[in-house]
């Protein structure tokens, strides 16, 4: 493999933040975020610094991926709340969940799934969300679902929650880790030292569903 190539970004997103991160999606390909107008000297010096991290992850995700793009064809599989479901295509206008099989619609399968999975998303989350913060004494203004491909969650200035409807095929554990680890934006703006205190004294063991989402991030691709 040429290294210029594999270091090379798919996309740099810009926001409000104060670090470089780097992703590596379930394709192999290489997703920078990075502060509103930070410049892409840095941006190339750092992801030079990282290089062997990210050819180490490119790797493991290009051996390891378990996670196909969805071709919305029969036997397919898909996951909701981290169990695995067959894909049944069928001429009925809505989509039917089963014991083990779930049943797409034949036309326009992948928007009506989009919808579904929105749908499901918004009610589940925003349940469990209200719930965790009247626990813990949380304070956020609203929730919405997105369709972002590389962040499963994000908490605003104003403590707007936003969540990918992808989330919802994740194993419930882990949606209340990303709800809470949002949840603890509330009080805490970045990813230092009091804000992990926070989400551990929430989630003791939040680096198990850490770890899941590391190992099984090309769920967040399949669609």
């Amino acid at each position: 493999m040429n290294s210029e190539n594999i270091l090379q970004p798919k996309e740099i997103i810009y926001s409000r933040r104060r670090t470089i991160s780097l992703i590596i999606n379930s394709n192999g390909e290489l997703i920078v975020r990075a502060p509103i107008n930070c410049p892409l000297s840095k941006i190339s010096k750092f992801i030079n610094e990282k290089s062997n991290w990210i050819i180490k992850k490119k790797t493991y995700f290009l051996e390891h991926n378990i996670y196909n793009p969805l071709k919305f064809i029969d036997n397919e599989y898909l996951y909701l709340l981290g169990k695995k479901y067959e894909i049944k295509l069928t001429e009925s206008a809505r989509i039917k969940v089963n014991d083990s099989t779930i049943e797409l619609p034949k036309l326009d399968s992948k928007n009506k799934l989009i919808k579904f999975l929105s749908k499901t998303a918004k009610k589940y989350i925003t349940k469990r969300a209200e719930y965790i913060a009247s626990i813990f004494d949380f304070k956020y203004t609203s929730i919405s679902i997105t369709s972002a491909h590389t962040r499963w969650g994000s908490c605003s200035y104003k403590n707007k929650l936003n969540f990918t409807y992808k989330l919802i095929m994740c194993p419930a554990g882990v949606i209340d880790y990303i709800i809470v680890h949002e949840l603890c934006h509330t009080i805490e703006k970045n990813h230092g030292k009091k804000f992990w205190n926070k989400v551990k004294s929430v989630l003791p063991n939040y680096k198990v569903d850490e770890k899941w989402l590391k190992d099984n991030r090309g769920i967040i691709n399949v669609i």
